[in-house]
């Protein structure tokens, strides 16, 4: 979930939903080393080091080299267990009903503006098929942020989509460049956001989301996106239904395609 999902137009294709076939062929399983890139992020977002975190990234980038801008890495990851959910404070779910997805997709931008976009409250405008109503409240200072003079952003939103209304907590780290070694993709993002309680309009009662951001080469940025989600829409569920399952990520590319407009647009 970042802004609604990060729900990431579920809106545009659920209701086209009755129109075409239900049956899909399900998305590969990630492989190895991206997940254990992606869970260790997960786990470690408060509490790892800036030189563990570098080492992610550089573990994240040799699982996705042959991403590229038309050809995006849309597969499926394994559970959260009781224990990744209460580092969010989540108690009282049951972790192994979310189901696990992950993107990956290369965007022309560059940090200094996925970091505005991503950051921004304007959330809404930036994505305006996404929300009815959407109202992002931080809890440190954004400029400071991006000024580089805090390490955490942290933000609540409280939003309302075609689908549901959703309370949110969500956060942005900056890891730094540590040199060329350490970091050769130079300085990355890192972001998670979650449900702090069930959505309410739908069966949503869980959503974690994190993601990570590296300027692979000058200008084009690398976005990883994975989301646990269990939720029911339509009748269909993320655990069972592939249709919806390969609906979600592909909705998760677009987007990304819709920060690379804003990263063109020449405002961030």
């Amino acid at each position: 979930m970042r802004r609604i999902l990060q729900h990431r137009c579920l809106t545009a294709w659920l209701l086209g939903c009755l129109a075409v076939t239900l049956s899909a062929c399900a998305a590969d399983d990630a492989p190895t080393a991206i997940t254990n890139a992606t869970f260790w992020l997960w786990r470690n977002y408060d509490t790892g080091t800036d030189e563990r975190l570098a080492e992610a990234i550089v573990a994240l980038n040799g699982s996705v080299t042959a991403v590229t801008a038309d050809e995006p890495m849309k597969v499926l990851i394994g559970k959260l267990n009781s224990s990744d959910v209460k580092l969010v404070g989540r108690t009282g779910v049951d972790a192994s009903k979310a189901f696990g997805l992950l993107v990956v997709t290369e965007i022309a931008c560059k940090m200094s503006q996925v970091e505005k976009i991503h950051t921004a409250a304007e959330q809404d405008t930036l994505h305006p098929t996404a929300y009815k109503a959407y109202k992002r409240t931080f809890v440190s200072g954004r400029d400071d942020f991006l000024a580089g003079k805090l390490k955490f952003l942290d933000w609540t939103t409280d939003l309302t989509s075609e689908f549901a209304t959703e309370a949110l907590a969500g956060s942005a780290r900056h890891v730094p460049d540590l040199g060329k070694t350490k970091s050769p993709y130079g300085a990355a993002l890192v972001s998670r956001t979650y449900l702090t309680k069930a959505a309410t309009g739908t069966e949503w009662p869980q959503d974690y989301q994190i993601e990570a951001y590296y300027e692979r080469t000058p200008g084009h940025m690398i976005h990883m996106f994975a989301v646990w989600r269990e939720a029911t829409f339509y009748g269909l569920s993320t655990a069972s239904s592939s249709w919806l399952q390969n609906k979600m990520m592909g909705g998760f590319v677009d987007w990304d395609a819709e920060v690379e407009k804003a990263c063109k647009s020449g405002k961030y």
